[in-house]
């Protein structure tokens, strides 16, 4: 993933966010670490403020373990 601002990598972070199973969460840090970027956890906070309806974004948390609302 070369292109690290771009759709092609929001599309992989929604992607590994919509296969976190019901009744469990992944941090941002974690989702960063999935996606060869383990010090841009705030990358994936970013590329929540536009994902598609329907994608448990919910399931995400920081690392104290609560939502980030912004």
């Amino acid at each position: 993933m070369t292109d690290f601002q771009g759709m092609a990598w929001r599309r992989e972070a929604w992607r590994l966010i919509g296969r976190i199973p019901r009744g469990r969460v992944a941090t941002y840090g974690q989702i960063a670490r999935w996606l060869g970027r383990p010090r841009h956890a705030r990358m994936v906070g970013v590329s929540l403020r536009s994902c598609p309806a329907g994608l448990p974004w919910h399931r995400v948390v920081n690392a104290r373990g609560g939502i980030s609302l912004r």
